[in-house]
């Protein structure tokens, strides 16, 4: 079983008493309205990169504005031209949004890994908070004023009984527009001049591979333990970047093919990642030595050496094997990949 913590938006493991990543004791149940796998909610509401998913304030919003629409539409005369003129004002804010987001490009890593958490969890970090450039959410007091703007003005309009339901909408949009962009301004503003001044505590959102393991002082048995992760580590960062040379040498992106290696490894190293992360933790804030917690590294051990393996073993296939055109060849080597990534998974919950 898994939570999601309140500060970062990161999953953690149920037993944990705190977030590995920001030291945060505050949690939520994972409740999510659907899987990861649930390609149609998906479809509907995010974009995808590269096997990740991240909601999609584009279809978000070109859905909220044919709902609204739509609703007008029920309470008219004519709701038949109401519904087309829904359609119309989505597709056209669809297109708007679908052309910010091409010109934006991919996200950074951390900002496309950390999230997915669900729609219901998705949601509420969108509307209430910010997602900074390591991938943590911040509560954002600029988001919530603005809500509050919005609700305040169309609570005053709908109360005075001059106008209709979708007038009041639009004043409140009037006004929760001009308090959002204001407190926007202000957000960008403190953030470099905060960035300028110091660094972010705690930036390491995203375990990076690149990184070395921080050497501090623990208990003297736990340390060849340590020196084994290190070891691990530094094995998994050069095969890492070997297999993802050789398939970008024998599959060009943008290539289905490719897309579907890519992601593999990809997964392949959030799941390296948050067990590395795992073995240290226990590690460092150890107080003494134990049987239990040494039990549990060794178990993360054997994993790290399991990921190690299946790359080096899909290295050589791609070596080995000249064509790999066929779907149920690709399947065959992802499928390892993902089997492993599974069993893991279903060890840990």
């Amino acid at each position: 079983m898994s939570k999601i913590c309140n500060n970062c938006g990161r999953e953690v493991d149920d037993q944990a008493n705190f977030c590995p990543n920001c030291k945060s004791q505050s949690f939520r149940n994972k409740n999510e309205l659907a899987s990861k796998n649930s390609n149609m909610i998906h479809k509907l509401f995010y974009w995808e990169y590269d096997g990740y998913y991240v909601l999609s304030k584009a279809k978000l919003t070109s859905l909220a504005v044919f709902l609204m629409f739509s609703v007008v539409a029920l309470l008219s005369g004519a709701p038949g031209v109401m519904v087309l003129l829904a359609f119309i004002f989505a597709l056209l804010t669809f297109s708007i949004g679908f052309a910010i987001h091409k010109i934006r490009g991919v996200l950074p890593e951390a900002k496309v890994i950390n999230n997915d958490y669900g729609i219901i969890t998705d949601m509420i970090h969108l509307l209430f908070f910010w997602q900074n450039g390591e991938g943590e959410y911040i509560l954002s007091k600029t988001k919530i004023i603005s809500h509050l703007v919005f609700i305040l003005f169309f609570a005053i309009v709908m109360a005075s009984q001059m106008v209709t339901l979708f007038e009041a909408i639009i004043i409140g949009i009037m006004f929760e527009t001009p308090a959002f962009l204001i407190g926007f301004a202000v957000h960008k503003l403190t953030g470099s001049k905060k960035k300028s001044q110091k660094q972010v505590s705690n930036p390491k959102t995203l375990p990076k591979t690149e990184k070395q393991i921080p050497q501090k002082q623990v208990i003297s048995e736990y340390v060849p333990y340590l020196s084994r992760l290190d070891d691990l580590n530094s094995i998994f960062i050069k095969k890492d970047k070997s297999v993802r040379e050789l398939i970008e040498k024998k599959f060009e992106p943008p290539q289905i093919t490719y897309t579907r290696f890519i992601s593999g490894v990809d997964r392949s190293k959030k799941l390296f990642n948050k067990n590395l992360e795992s073995a240290m933790t226990m590690i460092n804030i150890a107080d003494n030595y134990s049987e239990r917690i040494a039990s549990e590294v060794e178990s993360k051990i054997t994993v790290l050496e399991a990921i190690i393996d299946k790359l080096d073993s899909l290295s050589n296939e791609l070596i080995v094997n000249e064509d790999l055109s066929k779907k149920e060849d690709v399947d065959d080597l992802i499928g390892e990949m993902d089997n492993l990534i599974d069993s893991v998974r279903e060890y840990n919950e």
